[in-house]
């Protein structure tokens, strides 16, 4: 009898209050926020400790690998798919959920989406003309494998080309979009406009050169059974964990959810306070001596 007490509070909505109300809705973004940057962050290790561990597999030599991970005894099942394509798909979806600021954010985080559910729905193109030493391995303890590869995979490597376009538009998203909420900072904000600024742009340039790096590697250790690859994506895949936790901070910074008109304060007070000191400059005065409008 205790607990229903207890039950009845965590069924009680929030206060019938237009602030309590937003602010208790906006959490979802934060909620999609959130679990795009433990996803991503998490996947990688998933993946090595799920398959060392629970299913006795070794490292492989790259995430996407992992779709084809078995030895002679799991060609049935192959463990490790589900975990793989599941955590993928919830990255596309929780993409595709979140709404940009501007259309095109918005555009781009759709079609990043797209990228991932192919990335997770069709596997990597398994070479037969040349096969990598895994690719020989998997074909010798997996039959069945080499059939399908031979007569029913896609001629194009279609996975490698949504992960590439999955990428390059999240490095548009953050060298492009991502600033155009910095407006709505408080003053005085633990990092400035410009730090925001700054930290986007390396995100962005991290996602490109990991992102060379890596299809340099895959041409130069295409024969080399080593997991360099992997590493190369988690670091990827961290960088784009690393987006998301700062687009987080940033927007608890701003309340452009929680407290919307509180956020266009903000931003007028920063346009004001702009227009000041350009005016200032253009008539040859301080800033500090230039007094708005009454």
């Amino acid at each position: 009898m205790n607990a229903l007490p207890a039950l009845k509070d965590m069924n009680t909505p929030p206060p019938r209050h237009a602030r309590a109300l937003w602010q208790h809705f906006s959490d979802t973004y934060l909620s999609i926020r959130l679990g795009l940057a433990v996803l991503a962050f998490a996947l990688p290790i998933l993946l090595w400790a799920w398959g060392r561990f629970v299913h006795g597999l070794p490292l492989q030599p790259s995430m996407s690998s992992y779709f084809w991970a078995a030895d002679a005894t799991q060609c049935a099942s192959f463990p490790m798919r589900s975990l793989f394509v599941g955590v993928v798909i919830a990255i596309g979806a929780c993409l595709y959920l979140y709404k940009g600021l501007t259309v095109l954010e918005n555009y781009l985080l759709n079609g990043a989406a797209i990228c991932a559910a192919v990335v997770a729905m069709v596997p990597e193109r398994l070479g037969t003309d040349d096969p990598y030493p895994r690719v020989v391995q998997l074909f010798a303890q997996c039959p069945a494998i080499e059939q399908w590869a031979v007569e029913q995979q896609p001629g194009l490597p279609y996975h490698y080309m949504a992960a590439t376009g999955l990428f390059v538009l999240l490095f548009i998203v953050a060298w492009f979009c991502a600033c155009k909420s910095l407006e709505y900072l408080p003053p005085d904000p633990p990092l400035t406009e410009g730090q925001f600024r700054s930290f986007y742009r390396g995100i962005a340039l991290s996602m490109l050169i990991v992102g060379a790096i890596g299809g340099l590697a895959v041409y130069l250790l295409r024969h080399e059974q080593t997991p360099a690859m992997f590493f190369l994506e988690m670091a990827e895949i961290w960088v784009f964990a690393a987006y998301w936790g700062l687009k987080s901070f940033e927007m608890s910074l701003t309340k452009l959810e929680k407290d919307p008109e509180a956020a266009v304060s903000n931003a007028v007070a920063s346009g004001a306070a702009q227009d000041i000191e350009r005016s200032g400059r253009e008539a040859g005065q301080p800033a500090a001596d230039v007094q708005p409008p009454a």
